[in-house]
């Protein structure tokens, strides 16, 4: 068993002091209420939703090497569903708010005084002027191909500081049970998705002309994404490495994946590979 490197234990030592001061901040019921006139996800859940993904960052948080919160990039952000939590358990920290739902933008910055950032339809035009600590992307790769996926996975990769992550959530094994029980979309695109994700792990649909945003022009619709299949996905990023999937991890509902850098093929270890020591000779005569 490798030896533990001095500055790994220190290292982890201030991942559960940060641990510590997320929990001894964070109060569920004193959660900025506040909701804005034009939310669409309004239901009985709501706020429970949003708490939930705070136990997925508190999850991925352990799980990585993560000793700072200094700034936090939260999209879509949608109208605060889940950035009223990160406003709650990170008070001191810088908190962007990016959608391309310019209402929900502008009620996330006025409500709970997060910076506003306009996305785009390609995201990677959005130029981000800081890099991130945490990174919070809930049910956006739940409605992209998988061209896209990692596409914007890779450019968001890019926008961490060196010990940042990326707390994301797909539609895993669990949805097609879910969709049997309350449809996500038609049957004739459900059976596209699925003839995607029994072949290769990810599939994808586009949502019919109506049933998207009207703030999205291009492409929208649902993904399901085999936990295999996202990891291969995450594996060809380059200089991350993955600290923490779960699946159903956020609202019972979507998995979780949290990534970030170092890379899992550091500096500890010897830049080239062992030598493999060839078995002695056998004995003549046997």
């Amino acid at each position: 068993m490798a030896e533990l490197d001095p500055n790994d234990a220190q290292q982890r030592l201030k991942s559960f002091d940060l641990l510590k001061r997320m929990l001894s901040t964070y109060d569920f019921s004193k959660v900025d209420a506040t909701m804005s006139p034009t939310e669409t996800m309004v239901g009985h859940n709501y706020f429970w939703v949003g708490a939930s993904a705070m136990e997925a960052i508190i999850e991925s948080v352990q799980a990585s090497q993560l000793t700072e919160v200094k700034t936090i990039l939260d999209m879509p952000c949608g109208h605060g569903r889940v950035l009223r939590h990160l406003a709650a358990m990170f008070p001191d920290a810088t908190i962007d708010a990016c959608d391309l739902d310019k209402e929900g933008v502008e009620f996330c910055a006025k409500a709970f005084g997060a910076r506003p950032i306009v996305s785009h339809e390609d995201l990677t035009a959005v130029e981000f002027d800081t890099k991130y600590d945490l990174i919070w992307i809930g049910s956006l790769f739940t409605h992209t191909s998988r061209e896209i996926t990692e596409q914007w996975l890779t450019f968001l990769s890019r926008q961490l500081t060196g010990e940042g992550i990326i707390v994301a959530t797909f539609h895993g094994r669990f949805a097609p049970k879910l969709h049997y029980h309350t449809p996500y979309i038609d049957d004739g695109k459900w059976a596209v998705i699925m003839d995607g994700y029994l072949r290769t792990g990810y599939g994808y649909a586009d949502y019919q002309s109506g049933q998207s945003h009207d703030f999205i022009e291009g492409s929208y619709g649902l993904s399901v994404t085999r936990p295999s299949t996202l990891l291969e996905i995450v594996f060809k990023i380059p200089g991350v490495r993955v600290h923490h999937y779960k699946e159903r991890g956020w609202g019972n509902n979507h998995d979780i994946i949290a990534f970030g850098p170092p890379n899992w093929d550091d500096s500890t270890w010897p830049s080239e590979e062992p030598k493999l020591i060839p078995p002695p000779p056998e004995p003549p005569g046997t």
